[in-house]
């Protein structure tokens, strides 16, 4: 129960979410609704500094494609670094820009 509502309280939430499933959880009860709503501060602050590294993603996506593209030239761990870069900054790009 205690991990669904954590979990529930790290997700993006709106005001009338918050009003919700936080204030009305609590019955409107300030000192009570503190460490809730700590959390959901925390969460956005996290999910900002997630956000700022979205360029650092997609830089690495870009060099790991043009990589991709002279596999002829690269040696057995450069391939591979190849791939998994393509694989690892897509995913990682596609994930920060849906933060």
């Amino acid at each position: 129960m205690e991990a669904e509502r954590k979990s529930m309280l790290l997700r993006p939430m709106s005001a009338q979410d918050i009003d919700e499933h936080v204030w009305k959880h609590h019955n409107y009860n300030g000192l009570a609704a503190a460490a809730d709503l700590d959390t959901i501060a925390r969460a956005e602050v996290a999910r900002g500094q997630l956000r700022k590294t979205t360029p650092m993603w997609f830089g690495m996506t870009v060099v790991s494609g043009y990589n991709m593209t002279r596999m002829g030239v690269l040696s057995g761990s450069g391939r591979m670094g190849a791939m998994g870069g393509l694989a690892l900054g897509a995913i990682m790009t596609v994930q920060t820009l849906r933060m």
